[in-house]
């Protein structure tokens, strides 16, 4: 590009947005801008997984199909890098970003701290690639939001534009990392609550649906986690849904409680060393015991959704057989300290609630199924139950159903159970909200 002096200047996406805005009317550009910021939240959300990916399998590569001692160590050292690294190099906390964020908007703000481009993600990957029992969608969120907001600060948009843009690139992260475009709309509308106009709901629809296209380009075109076929549903199988609907209620509030009880009690520590040090020691005794918890656990439940219920068992010291006996005592364990797990990884690092949830669901699901068929003599599909799972406990825990209705299809690639989804997440969600009144980022702990 050419300045007036006359002199080059390298390549600048800043400079072109300048240019850009001197021969394009305001509104055509701000959607420009909007495609533009999810497109650059979208690489980063690929460099994300890239590198939790890498790291994680880098530690685990050498593991047995027993149990494995390093895992009780790997959580503290994980966590003990992240808190450094946030202490040390960030000089904030990125903990909970996503309560941050919202509170960060409900206040008004607009001037969002450049830090947060890459410093979630780092924390992020040293949190989940050494064992952290939790999602990437919070941080990579941050990042989206870090990103276009700086982006629309130099560019000279008005505060109120640019907490908009700050919308957008949340929700485009959420788009990234689950590939799901109507998912991180919902988010930014249910979750952040951005004022619902046109004008923002078109600015949402490009960031996330740029974002989520370059996620999915850029990682093989494939989903995370794919069921391969689902099955038709009868009429008994809605009756069991609907029950199964009631269930994925009261376990969401179960888990809920979990991740709160695990919250204060770090939470009364003061030092935060101590709080890295007990998370860190208790995640590692679980992971030891349940090595399924090890990250955001996409391939134990894509494996899991397609018939391998063996991947939950691997690696654990537990004694396990071929019975539904010795299923139901692991898969039982890891739904009872699951919440307990995630609580630990995202009050002492740096990691997303959601993913999570999907994994606690998708076992909730698996386990109701198969104990229908197999004490009850039911012929329920339990691929589809798990996946039903995912997206009742989602909608049941984070108090967003249409979020939950959207995302778990999209994040899958399979809409022909997306009657049955609704039908389960409309129930779970009601069965939580006759106890607990506010959205799951809004209550106190």
């Amino acid at each position: 590009m050419i300045s007036k002096s006359g002199k080059y200047h390298r390549f600048s996406p800043i400079a072109y947005l300048r240019l850009a805005r001197r021969y394009v009317s305001e509104k055509p550009y701000m959607m420009l801008l909007a495609a533009t910021v999810g497109l650059i939240t979208g690489l980063a959300c690929v460099v994300l997984k890239t590198l939790i990916k890498w790291v994680s399998s880098g530690l685990t590569s050498h593991f047995s199909h027993t149990e494995n001692w390093t895992l009780l160590i790997l959580p503290l050292i994980g966590l003990g890098l992240a808190g450094i690294f946030c202490r040390y190099m960030i000089k904030r906390p990125l903990s909970q970003g996503t309560d941050r964020l919202i509170d960060f908007l409900e206040k008004g703000g607009y001037a969002i701290s450049k830090k947060l481009t890459f410093g979630p993600i780092i924390a992020n990957v040293l949190t989940l690639g050494f064992g952290g029992s939790a999602g990437a969608e919070g941080p990579i969120a941050v990042t989206g939001a870090s990103i276009s907001g700086n982006i629309a600060r130099k560019l000279g948009l008005t505060p109120e534009e640019i907490r908009i843009f700050i919308g957008c690139g949340a929700g485009a992260g959420i788009a990234a990392i689950f590939k799901a475009p109507v998912g991180g709309m919902l988010f930014a509308l249910e979750i952040l609550r951005l004022p619902f106009t046109t004008y923002t709901v078109l600015a949402l629809l490009l960031s996330c649906l740029a974002s989520a296209l370059t996620c999915y380009i850029f990682t093989g075109f494939t989903f995370d986690v794919f069921l391969n076929s689902a099955e038709s549903f009868d009429a008994g199988a809605y009756l069991a849904l609907a029950v199964f609907g009631v269930v994925a209620g009261l376990y969401s509030l179960f888990y809920n409680h979990c991740v709160r009880v695990a919250g204060r009690m770090l939470g009364r520590m003061k030092a935060r060393w101590l709080q890295i040090a007990v998370a860190g020691a208790v995640l590692g005794v679980l992971l030891f015991l349940f090595p399924a918890l090890y990250g955001e656990g996409y391939g134990v439940m894509d494996k899991m959704l397609n018939g391998h219920v063996a991947a939950l068992y691997d690696g654990t010291p537990l004694p396990f057989g071929e019975g539904f006996g010795h299923m139901a005592i692991v898969v039982g364990g890891i739904l009872l300290v699951k919440g307990i797990a995630v609580g630990l990884t995202t009050n002492a690092g740096v990691a997303g609630d959601f993913a999570p949830t999907l994994f606690a669901g998708s076992l909730a699901g698996l386990l109701f199924a198969t104990a229908a068929n197999h004490l009850c003599g039911c012929t329920l599909p339990v691929g589809d139950f798990a996946l039903i799972g995912m997206c009742a406990v989602f909608a049941g825990v984070i108090r967003a159903p249409f979020m939950a209705m959207f995302l778990t299809p999209e994040m899958t690639g399979n809409f022909t159970l997306f009657l049955p989804m609704v039908l389960a997440s409309a129930l779970c969600y009601g069965v939580v909200r006759l106890v607990k009144s506010k959205n799951f980022y809004h209550e106190e702990n």
